[in-house]
């Protein structure tokens, strides 16, 4: 598993994008690849995005090897520790490493694994975890792939797992790939509500999504925490609006977030003090290796060599067009 490196940028809010102001920077990942020899260009890959807790042995990279296994190449993306800002405190990470500084990223990550000599450029996906996965899900938008995108690359495919629902564009419209949304019914870091209505969002705007709700289940289930877990502060009362000029707002307290200060403050205020829990759940992870497996056969049109069984569904709303 070599740890590379690969071109980024570091633009702090979305018209930091917009006007250019996005310094240069030295992206860190995790690749995996599959062990048997390949035809050029014939290998579908995977963008895998962290959560706030940075690269985990038993979470990003598990994936990473687990889906190289099947046939796929996989590029785990190492956000914080390529900024410096690999701190054990999550709300530190979230100051210093922003939401559009994470989608440079995915971008990046994406167009560096299309140069690979191994790796089909139209058959790349991404997925993600809390707030990884919130940024897998905004890189569904057309709006946003045209901000960041390489040489017009667009992800073939999106997987959000127990993503946080902070965001949402006013308008709706998406490249047209598929998005898997996964979600704990217990999870206080994630809004319900709003997350359907962000999976409406993308639905209407021409994507497919499939949207899963498990009960009795915490935020971070394929964690390695066997009791319950208590987190400070979530995400669950976050609201941001994106308007078609990329300018965002925070809806709560309608303050326009334009740099660091104004991110800071509407953060802060929109901190939950409720806080949350996470808890591993063996029963719910093995359903949700199974999607996970069929989605991507399914979105990247490959068979994996090693199939896993689709498990019971928990409430699940049918995937839609």
């Amino acid at each position: 598993m070599p740890q590379i490196t690969f071109p980024t940028r570091s633009p702090f809010t979305l018209a930091d994008m917009v006007r250019g102001n996005a310094p240069e920077t030295v992206g860190i990942g995790h690749l995996h690849t599959p062990g048997a020899v390949a035809r050029a260009k014939s290998r579908p890959a995977v963008v895998i995005l962290p959560g706030l807790g940075g690269i985990i042995p038993e979470r990003e990279l598990r994936y990473g090897k687990m889906l190289a296994e099947q046939g796929y190449v996989t590029l785990a993306v190492d956000t914080f520790g390529a900024r410096g800002a690999a701190f054990k405190n999550h709300t530190l990470r979230a100051l210093r490493v922003t939401e559009t500084m994470m989608l440079a990223d995915a971008y990046a990550a994406m167009a560096h694994l299309a140069r690979l000599p191994m790796v089909d450029p139209a058959r790349v996906a991404v997925m993600g975890f809390s707030y990884g996965a919130m940024i897998s899900v905004l890189a569904a938008y057309e709006q946003l792939a045209k901000l960041f995108a390489v040489e017009e690359q667009r992800f073939a495919g999106h997987v959000s797992y127990y993503g946080c629902s902070v965001p949402r564009l006013d308008d709706p419209t998406t490249t047209g790939a598929p998005v898997e949304m996964f979600l704990g019914a217990l999870d206080r870091n994630v809004n319900p509500t709003r997350s359907r209505e962000i999976a409406d969002d993308l639905t209407r705007g021409g994507s497919k999504v499939g949207f899963h709700v498990f009960p009795d289940t915490y935020h971070q289930w394929d964690s390695q925490n066997l009791t319950k877990k208590f987190v400070r502060f979530s995400l669950f009362s976050c609201r941001f609006g994106v308007d078609a000029a990329n300018n965002l707002r925070d809806l709560r307290t309608r303050i326009g977030i334009s740099g660091r200060i104004s991110r800071t403050l509407a953060l802060i205020a929109n901190a939950d003090p409720r806080g949350y829990h996470m808890l591993r759940d063996e029963g719910v992870l093995a359903k949700t290796d199974a999607r996970l497996g069929a989605f991507f056969a399914e979105a990247l049109d490959h068979r994996p060599a090693v199939t896993a069984g689709r498990g019971d569904d928990a409430r699940t709303a049918p995937a839609r067009r």
